[in-house]
């Protein structure tokens, strides 16, 4: 089944309310057509598919049911629970090597240098408080649009180094490259 349904529910939409929004952006649905492809009694071409997958941000397999991926990129609630599970458990990097004691030793020394008191518990609060600089970064804003798909593991070795280069004054070198 395709999920314009939840997606719908999700946003709090009637079928004339989303008939009325997508209206405003230029785009003709009528509320019976999205009630008719909601049940699946009738198949969106593919400009309506995009359209609808447009407003609410997703990408057209998911939107159709056959990807579980909402968008085209990994998203933030996805990278900031890669990064906390970095954290708390070990894992395996890319070319094998166990990880885990070396992840959580760079979140200690960014918290240290920046000045950030750890908290017994981190939670999804914390990530999103203390490491939202991580999605003005160049590495995970790729992680968040890309078509490519990652392992978890993979992500969790980005998210190092994103991390690594941020507080070592790599950083800036590397701006100071990028600018040039």
């Amino acid at each position: 089944m395709n999920r314009l349904n939840k997606m719908r529910i999700q946003n709090k939409l009637t079928f004339k309310e989303l008939s009325e929004k997508l209206k405003e952006k230029g785009i003709k649905i009528s509320p019976d057509s999205l009630a008719k492809y909601e049940r699946g009694d009738r198949e969106p071409k593919i400009d309506k598919w995009q359209a609808l997958a447009n407003f609410f941000d997703v990408s057209v397999p998911y939107l159709q049911g056959i990807d579980d991926k909402p968008n085209t990129g990994y998203s933030k609630e996805y990278i900031y629970k890669c990064l906390d599970d970095a954290y708390k458990e070990k894992w395996k990097d890319p070319t094998g090597q166990i990880m885990g004691g070396g992840f959580d030793k760079t979140v200690d020394a960014y918290l240290k240098q920046a000045k950030i008191k750890k908290p017994s518990n981190m939670n999804k609060e914390f990530w999103q408080d203390n490491f939202n600089f991580l999605f003005d970064t160049p590495n995970i804003k790729r992680l968040l649009t890309t078509k490519d798909k990652y392992s978890d593991n993979d992500i969790k070795l980005v998210l190092e180094y994103t991390i690594f280069l941020n507080f070592t004054g790599m950083k800036q070198i590397i701006d100071y490259y990028n600018n040039k």
